[in-house]
């Protein structure tokens, strides 16, 4: 670009995007360095390098204002490289200005981003021979430095010249690999095809071939090995840290390792708890909007469900369908006609003809999962197990809406269209039904083209009214599933199904969002129809679910759950009626209220950061009884802002047991110090979606040895119950019980 001018949308790339962020903003890695005073704006210039930027593909370059120094000390502080290249300009500072730098870990050369290209050779010049009796500056060990420019250094990496990193082959053309991330990633992806009804199982549900017995064998396996013996190993690695601080002189005394620890199975994993219901457990399901692919006739794959009547009634759609004013007609008609021709070429091929054969899809809009990625279209939920006939019911419905529905589905690429995900919520207890079908704003979204040609406003409403018609016309239809052959339906189950009343879409929520990833749980929905929650009988409670709130999708595994959490608080509680239970990340209230129900404890505290959830646990807390605001109270934040007023407000006589059941994120580190400082908490019962992960690294704070910033007698596992909530899959909840070390186990450990 010109100086002074300000480049336009189709002249900012992607990476150019990423580098000018990086500069504002700072990353990990990069140094943003104060700018002198100037009173000209600094723009990117161009790459004098023709080549470069014919294999970059835009003016946005910034390679040609890059110097690498190298020979620098491998191992710096990340605070430490501005001072140094700060260093490296003194008595220079008006002639050259460093915009950022940036060393990787353990690389012994540093990259630098200069104001202009045109103080590249005298940056070069200044390191080379701006040293002593004009030699090379020199590094901390007194060895020289050395500069060149970037552009040479990255061209001797790439053609494994003597540059000092080595790139691997990605692929790259004959110009040295210089091709772009996006395209050596589509060259390296395989060709799109359709997946078999296996394929699709092993990517959804991995487990399905396992018998139940071997499902719960591999989880005992996976929970010790990557749970039990990684958490050893986290608060080892602690122990490690405060040995090396004591032998600096930063830490005074020494911390053994505690008794517990040095136990040849240190943490005790009982065998997995089995779900009660192993096939289509699920009370939650959340469906992709897109495209099935349907293969040319003559290759048709056998998991293709109802293609012959879904190509009709695409075609059947051309007659009648209302337009909404589109300016790029033949375009508008295309996307909405949901037949769509996309043409894939194969990457790889095992004889020349495959390798130049494109291979033409038909794409239909439907709802479902994908397999693949986006690229490789949605599959039908009816062959996977772990589905409920009703969820599969609705989705037909769906699948008979989107191909005749004015508006596309929503393409995650391109971030234009309507459609994006329905979310379906069911009680077989109380026989309701929620559906949320989320889309983007119909005005277009944040890919909208500017000739308004995506503007489905006019037919929005419409099509909204007719879709909630489809789904409120009467009883969800039976439907045809397509399960393995060697899979065994449970027919006690089915006829008890089979008596009871057919299932209703109870209530309909519609949700717009225009971002380019997920709505949190608090994202507004609007009401169209029906009641405005859903209600389901768990144990001796009802509970009120609202659409963004949490509540556990196997509803049976559930009550297993949770009578387990009821054990563990039962053990500790001498006199339940005047113990209060401390419920972090407590959702709508149901491990609180049943602990309550079931008499371990009298008083409850329950905290959260969704709003509706908490609006829920107060309703909840009402329809079961409980109406005193001495008895429960549940706070609406997130548990690191509040929870630290909260313990100090807490009676100190009253003895206190913690339960946290935190999303797959874990605890925040606010939390932790807080629920450690608080040693009146004898007992944490922490419920885990993610053990192998989050739970490993929440326990390491939990349990290693006190401080300054955690604070308090640590905490030690005593028991550990994995609980099988997802058969099928390899998902395991994890019930670790922790229990406060004593003052004599802590000081046994502890010497001065």
């Amino acid at each position: 670009t010109i100086e002074g001018e300000t480049p336009s949308a189709a002249d900012v790339t992607p990476a150019a995007t990423a580098e000018v962020k990086a500069v504002e903003e700072g990353e990990q890695g990069f140094i943003s360095l104060p700018k002198a005073d100037d009173t000209s704006t600094t723009t990117a210039t161009t790459n004098n390098n023709n080549n470069n930027q014919n294999d970059r593909g835009h003016s946005w370059d910034q390679t040609s204002q890059k110097v690498v120094v190298r020979n620098v000390l491998k191992y710096i502080r990340h605070k430490e490289i501005t001072k140094l290249t700060t260093s490296w300009l003194v008595g220079h500072e008006d002639k050259i200005q460093i915009l950022k730098a940036k060393k990787p870990p353990k690389d012994n050369w540093i990259k630098v981003t200069l104001a202009d290209e045109s103080q590249v050779n005298p940056f070069i010049e200044l390191i080379n021979k701006g040293g002593k009796d004009g030699e090379a500056m020199v590094n901390g060990r007194g060895k020289p430095l050395r500069a060149t420019r970037a552009d040479a250094f990255l061209h001797n990496d790439r053609n494994d010249g003597n540059g000092d990193r080595k790139r691997k082959d990605r692929g790259g053309d004959d110009k040295g690999g210089n091709q772009s991330k996006q395209m050596r990633r589509s060259d390296n992806r395989p060709p799109i095809r359709i997946l078999s009804k296996e394929e699709v199982r092993d990517a959804i549900t991995p487990l399905w071939k396992l018998t139940y017995e071997e499902q719960l064998d591999s989880k005992a396996r996976e929970m010790s090995m990557k749970c039990a013996a990684k958490i050893v190993k986290e608060i080892k690695g602690k122990f490690r840290i405060l040995e090396r601080e004591a032998k600096r002189g930063q830490r005074k005394g020494t911390v053994k390792l505690y008794d517990w620890m040095q136990e040849k199975n240190a943490i005790t994993m009982a065998p997995p708890v089995p779900s009660p219901q192993k096939y289509e457990y699920r009370n939650k399901c959340e469906f992709t909007v897109g495209y099935r692919l349907v293969a040319p006739a003559e290759g048709k794959e056998e998991n293709e469900v109802k293609e012959e009547d879904d190509a009709m009634k695409v075609e059947d759609a051309k007659v009648d369908k209302p337009t909404n004013g589109s300016k790029d007609g033949e375009k508008d008609a295309e996307m909405k006609e949901g037949e769509v021709k996309a043409e894939e070429s194969t990457n790889e091929s095992t004889t020349e003809k495959e390798e130049d054969k494109a291979v033409e899809f038909t794409k239909i809009p439907a709802a479902g999962f994908l397999a693949q990625g986006w690229s490789g279209g949605v599959y039908h939920p009816h062959i996977l197990q772990n589905m409920p006939d009703w969820s599969c019911g609705i989705c037909d419905i769906i699948n008979e809406f989107l191909p005749t529905s004015t508006m596309p589905p929503y393409d995650s690429k391109v971030h234009r269209g309507v459609w994006r995900t329905v979310t379906l919520r069911c009680s077989l207890r109380t026989r309701e039904i929620m559906v949320i079908v989320q889309h983007a704003p119909p005005k277009g979204g944040v890919g909208a083209l500017e000739d308004g040609s995506d503007d489905y406003s006019k037919v929005f409403e419409g099509e909204k009214e007719r879709l909630v018609g489809m789904l409120t016309k009467g009883v969800i239809p039976a439907t045809k599933r397509d399960y393995p052959e060697d899979h065994v339906v449970d027919e006690k189950r089915k006829e008890e199904e089979e008596a009871k009343e057919g299932l209703k879409v109870t209530s309909i929520f519609f949700q717009e969002f225009g971002g380019v990833s997920h709505p949190g749980p608090d994202h507004p929905v609007q009401h169209v129809f029906g009641k405005k929650s859903l209600e389901e009988n768990l144990g001796k409670c009802t509970f009120q679910i609202s659409p963004g709130a949490f509540f556990q999708t196997n509803t049976e595994g559930a009550e297993v759950l949770y009578n387990i959490v009821v054990e563990r608080i039962k053990e500790v509680t001498k006199d339940p009626k005047d113990t209060l239970l401390l419920d972090v990340c407590c959702g709508t209230g149901t491990i609180g209220l049943t602990c309550l129900k079931e008499e371990v404890v009298g008083k409850l505290v329950g905290v959260d950061i969704s709003e509706p959830a908490i609006k829920d646990a107060e309703i909840n807390a009402t329809k079961n009884g409980y109406t005193e605001p001495s008895t429960t109270r549940f706070i609406a934040s997130a548990a690191e802002k509040i929870l630290p007023e909260t313990m100090k407000d807490l009676p100190r006589h009253v003895p206190i047991v913690a339960v946290v059941d935190p999303a797959r994120d874990g605890l925040h580190n606010a939390v932790i110090k807080s629920l450690r400082a608080n040693e009146g908490i004898q007992r944490l019962v922490y419920v885990s979606c993610n053990p192998t992960a989050t739970l490993v690294r929440d326990a390491g704070m939990l349990c290693s040895p006190p401080t300054k910033k955690y604070p308090g007698r640590p905490f030690k596992p005593t028991m550990s119950q994995p609980v099988d909530m997802f058969p099928l899959t390899k998902h395991c909840e994890m019930v670790m019980t922790f229990d406060r070390m004593s003052e004599e186990e802590f000081e046994k450990s502890t010497t001065e």
